[in-house]
């Protein structure tokens, strides 16, 4: 009787060894099958994807002045662009490249800071084009997706937020503001003023139909003189960054937050960069400081600071391509700017000299 106890345990135990035996092999079978799949997904999208490269200012070729074989002269043309005849995507995380227009989006994680360089060509100014939120200026705010896919967008990213001169597709909404503020007396460091004079409250900035991007303090800028000189889009947010190939003086300190800046290298090349930041782990930001740096070893000619913050927003292809800050959710916008194809030739925009409508005057103060 106890050897045929023996003889059942024995059976028992074997029968439950051969059992784990079984399991594990099916177990392993498993997660072999799931390493397996996740590795094809990974040669997958590494086939999709490049590598980062070596972030540098403008292709290593050097562009020469070509003109467009394929079509006659039209409208917003830039004369004698530099257009490169080679694709500028390569290496690049995000790549458009036509005939027209080259976009090459190249995404940079250092130092604690995550940003996204988008080098810009273009033959024919109307590819650089303006929106408001609900096709019209202060109209109710949407989605950065919602506005980009409204009006053909293949790369958009927030703009000024209307806070000043407001010049779009030629058309001018709004002028430059003027706001009386305190002059600092060299000694007691600060007298009310008596003669009310009024000095900038920020920055302008302008791009011209001819592709050529300037800005200029308050003290100079002329809304008038803009306009008559064929101003195409324009804004007033500031600080101007980079002037003339250096960095501009006068900044005040600001701190590390989400930024954008818009950059100009010549008519015809421009650059877009959004910078994330408030996400611990992942990007700080930036300050002015660094973004002037940034901006000069970019070899931009004049940089530009954009609205922030929660607004800083990039979307490619209809897509946010960056990591807005904030609870999850990107905020909607008021305004973008948009890069995409020129339209019809028989929709093509062209600068209004004279508003279509009397300016809104500024709520703020005066306006020049």
């Amino acid at each position: 009787m106890g050897r045929r106890r023996f003889k059942n345990a024995t059976l028992l135990v074997i029968t439950g060894l051969l059992a784990l035996v079984v399991f594990a092999v099916a177990y392993t079978d498993i997660l072999l099958g799931r390493v397996y799949r996740e590795q094809q997904k990974n040669l997958l999208l590494s086939a999709q994807s490049t590598p980062v490269p070596v972030l540098r200012a403008t292709p290593s070729l050097d562009p020469t002045p070509t003109s467009s074989p394929t079509r006659t002269s039209l409208a917003g043309d830039i004369a004698n662009v530099r257009f490169p005849d080679y694709d500028t995507g390569v290496g690049a995380d995000y790549s458009y490249q036509s005939d027209e227009l080259r976009i090459a989006v190249t995404k940079i994680e250092e130092k604690g800071v995550a940003y996204y360089v988008a080098d810009i060509w273009m033959r024919n100014i109307n590819c650089f084009r303006t929106a408001f939120s609900s096709g019209k200026f202060r109209g109710k705010r949407q989605s950065a997706e919602t506005i980009a896919k409204d009006n053909d967008a293949i790369l958009a990213v927030n703009g000024d937020f209307l806070s000043g001169l407001v010049i779009r597709n030629g058309v001018l909404y709004r002028k430059a503001n003027l706001r009386a503020t305190p002059t600092p007396d060299p000694i007691s460091g600060y007298v009310p003023l008596t003669d009310g004079a009024s000095r900038p409250e920020r920055a302008t900035c302008v791009l011209y139909f001819d592709g050529r991007m300037v800005t200029e303090e308050y003290d100079t800028f002329r809304t008038k003189t803009a306009m008559e000189n064929g101003a195409w889009q324009g804004w007033q947010f500031g600080p101007t960054l980079v002037r003339g190939g250096k960095a501009a003086g006068d900044v005040k300190p600001q701190g590390r937050n989400p930024r954008c800046i818009l950059g100009y290298y010549e008519p015809g090349h421009y650059c877009l960069v959004m910078i994330d930041g408030r996400q611990k782990g992942y990007s700080i930001g930036m300050n002015f400081k660094e973004m002037i740096n940034l901006s000069l070893s970019l070899g931009l000619t004049e940089a530009y600071n954009l609205d922030g913050g929660g607004s800083a927003i990039m979307v490619f292809n209809g897509e946010i391509i960056n990591q807005p800050s904030g609870k999850g959710e990107a905020r909607n916008l008021s305004d973008m700017v948009v890069i995409g194809e020129y339209l019809a030739p028989d929709q093509l925009f062209a600068p209004t000299p004279l508003p279509t409508r009397e300016p809104t005057p500024s709520p703020e103060g005066n306006a020049s």
